[in-house]
């Protein structure tokens, strides 16, 4: 957060609140990562806004407040049911002077303040990430071979996220195969190390929504797998590729080594490229019939396409053949 400017109410509340008048939310509450910049520098659309919406059940409705004091911050507690605290020390009243963590209810949110030039190179770093992702997406609307395309979408949602490894998953006709991957062998997913990020893929795939955990431990239904633990897993991500109802694929990624989080803005990127590839993956998909290049492949080929089978890698960790 930068140079203060105002109040910021938080908690569950939405639009109006009695004791605040109607004050200006977020249009929705912030994704895990979000990046959420106040002040005199903050982006356009964020100037005027005064309500930060933490949609969670131990978060009250009017859990805290943020208070602009001179060159800093104050965090003042509303009375909220379950506390709010600053670097796990519950408060009700604390001056903000330096970066912490803050915690309301059971939600984490990291305080950094930033100079003037810092939230000016925070700003730069969006742009470069824009041209960086619209880049991405110009390559690709040139390639004509699908394998040249699925391995540059790969590449370009590796480089995004600075994500370290990753595969894409694409429907040949007959169920979804392993058409490209980076530092992974798509026979390394049907062991355990690799429950989570098959979860991960069935989760995006079910939902046709991406999915995001920045921090792998903190995600109940991730760290509950002792594959996540053993594997030492600290980001992943998974977008679905979508054309209109019916799925294409997905691409994912995911690293072990501290990395950014994936912010709001990453997403949003994330999703417009995802977006774009999908469109030109169906249109390369059906010039090269990959159907029936499948039923057609010599034996060592079809042998290859039936350990890179999703059905299959599924099958390793679920017993079941979906």
């Amino acid at each position: 957060m930068i140079q203060p400017d105002g109040t910021l109410h938080i908690g569950r509340a939405r639009g109006g609140d009695a004791d605040h008048g109607e004050p200006g939310g977020l249009s929705e509450e912030p994704s895990r990562g979000s990046l959420i910049e106040l002040g005199a520098a903050a982006t356009p659309a964020l100037r005027g806004v005064d309500q930060l919406v933490l949609d969670h059940p131990s978060v009250s409705r009017r859990h805290a407040e943020l208070h602009a004091e001179g060159s800093g911050w104050r965090l003042l507690d509303c009375g909220s049911k379950n506390g709010s605290y600053v670097d796990g020390i519950a408060v009700s009243d604390a001056r903000l002077q330096q970066a912490c963590w803050l915690r309301f209810g059971d939600v984490y949110c990291e305080f950094t303040p930033l100079s003037e030039a810092e939230a000016e190179a925070s700003s730069r770093d969006r742009d470069d990430r824009r041209a960086m992702a619209t880049a991405h997406t110009m390559r690709i609307e040139q390639m004509t071979k699908l394998g040249d395309l699925l391995d540059a979408s790969l590449r370009a949602v590796l480089e995004l996220t600075q994500c370290e490894r990753g595969f894409v998953l694409i429907d040949q006709g007959e169920g979804l195969v392993v058409r490209a991957s980076l530092s992974l062998e798509p026979l390394a997913l049907v062991t355990r190390a690799f429950s989570g990020s098959v979860g991960a893929v069935r989760r995006a795939l079910r939902q046709r929504a991406p999915v995001v955990a920045n921090e792998v431990r903190s995600e109940a239904w991730l760290a509950a797998r002792d594959s996540v633990v053993s594997a030492g897993l600290s980001s992943l991500v998974c977008l679905p590729l979508l054309d209109g109802e019916r799925v294409l694929g997905a691409i994912y990624a995911d690293r072990v080594g501290d990395g950014p989080a994936i912010s709001t803005l990453d997403l949003e990127l994330l999703e417009a490229f995802a977006e774009n590839a999908a469109v030109w993956i169906a249109a390369r998909r059906a010039s090269e019939l990959l159907d029936a290049q499948r039923a057609d492949a010599p034996p060592d080929e079809q042998q290859l396409a039936d350990e890179r089978d999703w059905r299959r890698i599924v099958a390793a960790h679920t017993g079941e053949i979906e």
